[in-house]
């Protein structure tokens, strides 16, 4: 076996037992605070009643989440070096497309290069949204250094609640599911009160 092969199959076997350990491909709602949390508006942490976290679009405009309440909000994280990111950007311009008058669809370019956490320009965010037509006004630069596995994607409540979150590539039959799930058992929620089993209320 040449040098190589054992490298690969050595690193092939710490990714699979990293994703036993962590759950790969996994909602990430047994891992953080803010997901399913019936109780906290805060989109995961980002809006308070004091401030927002405000970041760049690829227009020049400054842009928090919470200017979209009273919309569902998928948010895709993505870099230009990423090529998942690149596949997901595609389908997330068809959602663009299909489903914007129902929800927004939101990008956050997390880093400039591949370069460890190179913090990204409006110009990083515009090149983006050019290069896949989204609406440029719904891509954003993050503004600090980032050390997040891309891409991540959240689902958010048009009142700031995380319904979902997730990392990986998610194909578009992925991404409708999910979105018909949450969205409809949010609506469920908040219209009767009935509790969904992904719900923490309490």
């Amino acid at each position: 076996m040449t040098r190589t092969k054992l490298f690969s199959r050595i690193m092939a076997i710490a990714v699979i037992g990293y994703c036993l350990v962590q759950g790969c491909g996994k909602s990430a709602s047994n891992h953080n605070p803010y997901v399913g949390n019936m109780n906290d508006f805060s989109y995961s942490g980002q809006w308070t009643d004091d401030a927002c976290v405000y970041r760049m679009n690829a227009l020049g405009e400054e842009v928090c989440v919470a200017e979209f309440q009273e919309w569902f909000v998928w948010v895709d994280y993505a870099a230009p070096w990423c090529t998942p990111c690149s596949s997901q950007a595609k389908v997330i311009k068809e959602f663009e497309d299909e489903l914007g008058d129902q929800a927004v669809f939101l990008t956050v370019i997390t880093s400039a290069n591949a370069e460890y956490q190179s913090i990204p320009t409006q110009q990083t965010a515009k090149g983006w949204a050019q290069r896949f037509g989204l609406n440029p006004a719904r891509v954003v630069a993050a503004t600090d250094k980032w050390g997040m596995t891309i891409p991540t994607h959240i689902l958010f409540s048009p009142t700031g609640q995380t319904l979902y979150r997730a990392q990986g590539f998610h194909t578009k039959k992925q991404i409708r599911e999910i979105m018909d799930r949450y969205m409809r058992d949010w609506e469920n929620w908040s219209d009767t009160g009935a509790v969904a089993d992904w719900m923490r209320v309490g």
